[in-house]
């Protein structure tokens, strides 16, 4: 019988809303300046970004391999493109400065929840079940994604929260999964996976015996989901054909 809910972030329950990207490339900039100028790194806002972006790229394929470092670790890593000396020489104060600035910079263009994304989570507790997320991080980390989560008022919903540069581990590593169902007091086959991406939400969790329900129209994973949904807002008619949710 069904006892846990886990459930992706992005692309499951939210997403980004790109055109406030250029607004937040802004603040993310002008909140490091002065920081960065203390350390002698004289850049313009398009230099500091393409230096973001390659920070990005490094980092995303450590993820492709089931790793992922701290929101500190990343930010020595961005300050290392720019002057890797500098990356050295900064302090515990330093990089916690940076963080807010850098990471903060998604709380002034705040993701919008996707439709049906709200619902399925306070459904999820209305029916008595446990309730947890998997998240791979980037610029934002765990500290910060609390902050979005708990502005669309659903922090209190969820019984477990595991993000990649909290664990160091990033799906599809079965470390997150294990830790998840750790926090949950659950077995596997007790909790079902909901997620959008095959490489990270569908294959990794059906291969350790979790159920999969996965959301929208990518292709199948290896081995597919058990079902595939329009949206978050359909998983409970999901769970139903599949027989999991008894007399709950």
């Amino acid at each position: 019988m069904l006892r846990a809910v886990v459930f992706d972030l992005w692309g499951t329950l939210m997403a980004e809303r790109r055109e406030l990207f250029p607004e937040r490339a802004r603040v993310r900039y002008e909140g490091v300046r002065p920081l960065l100028e203390r350390h002698g790194i004289l850049v313009t806002q398009d230099e500091f970004t393409q230096f973001h972006l390659a920070s990005n790229r490094t980092l995303s394929r450590l993820q492709e391999h089931g790793r992922d470092v701290s929101a500190e670790d990343r930010a020595r890593h961005v300050i290392y493109q720019m002057r890797p000396g500098a990356a050295d020489r900064l302090t515990a104060e330093d990089v916690a400065e940076f963080i807010e600035a850098y990471a903060g910079s998604i709380l002034h263009s705040m993701p919008a929840l996707l439709e049906g994304a709200a619902e399925a989570v306070e459904e999820a507790r209305r029916r008595g079940l446990r309730v947890g997320l998997i998240s791979n991080t980037g610029v934002a980390g765990g500290r910060h994604l609390r902050q979005v989560i708990a502005h669309h008022g659903l922090l209190e919903a969820f019984d477990s929260l595991v993000f990649s540069d909290e664990h160091r581990r990033s799906k599809p590593h079965p470390a997150v999964f294990d830790a998840a169902l750790a926090d949950l007091g659950v077995t596997p086959g007790e909790a079902v996976f909901v997620g959008d991406t095959p490489r990270y939400d569908v294959g990794p969790p059906r291969r350790l015996g979790w159920w999969v329900v996965q959301v929208g129209d990518r292709d199948d994973g290896d081995p597919p989901a058990h079902r595939r949904v329009p949206g978050a807002g359909d998983l409970f008619e999901a769970l139903e054909e599949l027989g999991l949710l008894g007399g709950r």
